[in-house]
């Protein structure tokens, strides 16, 4: 369908109308929209939907052959609207939303919400899924050749992206919107149309800081994407969002450029082989940077290190303070070598070993203790009762009995310590 041809269709249905509405706010105020039925094949996706963020920049990464701007030069294009499809489709799978309406009994409920143009709002995966179920077998998913929509009135990009904030994001985000396609889909507004971090916490619902440490933790993920060649495969990161929170909340406190940049390549070799690091992914990173100077002795032990000067990708990430602290030259040939890409196995052992040293160390030293603990806990609980039971109304039934079994237990408490 055209633009006229979707927009004829509009007028014609709206000339007759259904009496249903549907309630949504727009730029503040409260409207009941039409809701009118069409055929399934007339709305067009929308290409920036949230949740197609990173799956966008990734089929553009596997695909070469698709030109940068396919998802920006015209949404009205078949091409696109094809690879949209599928894209929504893929996520339709993941969140079983396709499970779900392949049950015959499971129908449309609420109208898929379309702008003036019939891009979809609000329902991008629900028609996806409709549409590829219905042409798989018209006759079992005939319910689904025609749909209820509701065409909002023409409003600007900014009112839609609200609205679709509204709808979906604040709603759903933390089920539906994987952190990178929620980074991916905030940097596209801050690019395309110029939104600031404080125009974006507005729009989400969220604070400028958390804004700022999405972008940040993005800015990492896309560093270790290039750095692994593995440029714009967002996928292999979706799942990684704790420890790139940990690297960018963690990295002031263990050093200057230098050292932040060898934080950084030994977080890296630590979220390629999070199987290997026999500990959540964070805790591992927060393990390392709580003894980051022990873990660089001994990695500088095994590994030749040449003195690297500060270069424009670490100047931009910390700022160009190389030399003011003794070490930082070495530093960061370390982390030069860690990076390298041969050396990376060996270097997460060295890590995560040295982690579990200290963790066995930690749980010896309590077990060492416990006897210690035990006695002044018990200690303690006697001094209340006396403190506290003993007066007149005071019931000593069975009081003598668990003296006697005090007495036996510090017996063999003072032989063990004669013992030693």
């Amino acid at each position: 369908w055209t633009k006229a041809s979707r927009k004829e269709e509009f007028a014609k249905c709206l000339a007759t109308p259904t009496g249903k509405t549907h309630r949504v706010v727009i730029q503040g105020q409260v409207r009941d929209i039409p809701i009118i039925r069409i055929h399934q094949n007339l709305p067009k996706y929308r290409l920036e939907n949230g949740r197609t963020a990173s799956a966008q920049v990734e089929y553009l990464a596997k695909n070469p052959g698709e030109t940068a701007d396919l998802f920006t030069v015209d949404a009205e294009l078949w091409k696109v609207q094809e690879v949209q499809h599928n894209l929504l489709l893929k996520l339709a799978e993941k969140s079983d939303l396709r499970k779900y309406f392949e049950d015959t009994s499971k129908q449309q409920v609420d109208p898929i919400l379309l702008d003036d143009s019939g891009f979809v709002i609000n329902g991008n995966r629900r028609l996806s899924t409709w549409r590829d179920l219905y042409h798989s077998d018209p006759t079992k998913y005939k319910h689904f050749e025609y749909i209820d929509v509701a065409v909002l009135p023409a409003i600007d990009s900014k009112a839609i992206d609200r609205l679709e904030a509204e709808l979906q994001i604040e709603k759903d985000i933390k089920a539906d919107y994987t952190w990178d396609a929620q980074a991916n889909m905030m940097l596209a507004k801050r690019q395309r149309d110029g939104y600031s971090d404080k125009d974006l916490a507005e729009l989400y619902g969220k604070k400028e800081s958390e804004v700022k440490e999405l972008l940040d933790m993005r800015e990492y993920a896309d560093d270790y994407l290039k750095s692994r060649k593995k440029e714009n495969m967002w996928s292999m990161v979706a799942g990684a969002e704790l420890a790139f929170r940990r690297i960018v909340t963690t990295r002031v406190s263990v050093g200057g450029v230098g050292r932040q940049q060898l934080f950084k390549e030994a977080s890296y070799a630590l979220i390629d082989k999070p199987e290997e690091v026999r500990d959540s992914l964070h805790d591992a990173i927060k393990g390392m940077a709580n003894n980051i100077e022990p873990i660089i002795e001994k990695l500088k032990t095994n590994f030749p290190v040449e003195v690297a000067q500060s270069n424009a990708e670490t100047t931009d990430l910390f700022g160009d303070d190389t030399g003011k602290k003794s070490g930082e030259a070495l530093d960061l040939g370390l982390s030069k070598e860690i990076a390298k890409p041969e050396n990376a196995a060996k270097a997460r052992d060295i890590i995560v070993e040295f982690i579990e040293s200290q963790k066995q160390l930690k749980r010896d030293n309590k077990s060492a203790e416990k006897l210690l603990d035990c006695c002044a806990r018990a200690t303690a609980a006697l001094e209340d009762g006396i403190k506290l039971g003993l007066g007149a109304e005071t019931k000593t039934e069975g009081v003598s009995v668990q003296l006697d079994r005090l007495e036996s237990q510090i017996a063999k408490i003072r032989t063990f310590i004669a013992a030693k």
